[in-house]
């Protein structure tokens, strides 16, 4: 069985929190939607305080494009992210170190992590 992906893991952790925003849909072409999100997360780089935590997740497999954005008030309400701290898994790592809410506060406007993997799936998460 197939280790999850960092898309997943991030995907997954977006989509666990209630009152997020959530847009699935497919397509055979996800990079229009990724240039739309970059040229957005580039645009309000630096312009001031972030107000909400966007994950943008394709999944090659299923054709699957998933939009999520959650105000971060919404992740601060949530309090940091619980994951098996036994994992040795690299994505689970970075996701328990840095994408605590007062990290993500620090960060600023813009991207904070892009993942494009060699099988297809793609992962932006970006603070706007």
């Amino acid at each position: 069985m197939k280790r999850p992906s960092f898309a997943v893991l991030v995907a997954s952790l977006t989509l666990g929190l209630s009152g997020c925003l959530v847009n699935v849909s497919r397509v055979d072409d996800p990079a229009p939607a990724f240039s739309k999100a970059l040229a957005e997360a580039a645009r309000v780089q630096g312009t001031g305080k972030p107000g909400s935590l966007n994950v943008l997740v394709y999944d090659p497999s299923d054709r699957e494009l998933v939009s999520v954005s959650a105000p971060l008030w919404l992740v601060r309400k949530a309090g940091a992210i619980a994951f098996d701290d036994d994992s040795e898994d690299q994505g689970q790592q970075f996701a328990r170190l840095c994408l605590l809410p007062e990290n993500l506060e620090k960060a600023g406007r813009g991207v904070l992590v892009e993942v494009d993997e060699e099988g297809g799936d793609h992962v932006l998460v970006w603070l706007r």
